[in-house]
């Protein structure tokens, strides 16, 4: 089943009910293999409480899920995966299609030379690190 044909089947989140799928958990999160993979070792993190945002998450469930996702980064390098990605999808653009807070990792996959429409990466120049650097450092002031 191609996975666009399963995510029209659903009428209720997968993640909610896959107490069959928790293959390490803790009391906030668990550890599990996803259904469509983009690779055969890739794995997901869940937070067990039905949330759609990380901004949501309370300091335990942070806690229990960087535990989980330490974890899983140990199974891949037991798997001999020397390389791997952690992602995770936020907000309504994110393309994100089970709309369950969820941490993908990823072994062997390359985010390589083209950015997020195809188009091949340039190096910022001065002028444009300055002017990216010096908002990101006024925003982060706000946020403390």
């Amino acid at each position: 089943m191609l996975y666009h044909d399963y995510l029209k089947k659903l009428k209720a989140c997968p993640f909610c009910r896959a107490n069959k799928r928790m293959l390490v958990s803790n009391k906030h999160a668990y550890l599990t293999y996803t259904k469509a993979p983009y690779h055969p070792h890739h794995l997901l993190v869940i937070p067990k409480r039905h949330i759609v945002s990380f901004f949501n998450l309370s300091a335990q469930e942070t806690e229990a899920i960087d535990a989980l996702v330490k974890i899983g980064a140990q199974i891949l390098k037991k798997l001999k995966h020397d390389s791997f990605s952690i992602l995770v999808r936020e907000g309504p653009d994110s393309d994100k299609s089970i709309k369950h807070l969820h941490y993908h990792l990823i072994p062997d996959i390359r985010i390589g030379d083209v950015d997020s429409h195809g188009i091949p990466r340039k190096i910022l120049s001065p002028a444009e690190i300055k002017k990216i650097s010096a908002k990101i450092i006024s925003l982060a002031k706000k946020i403390k």
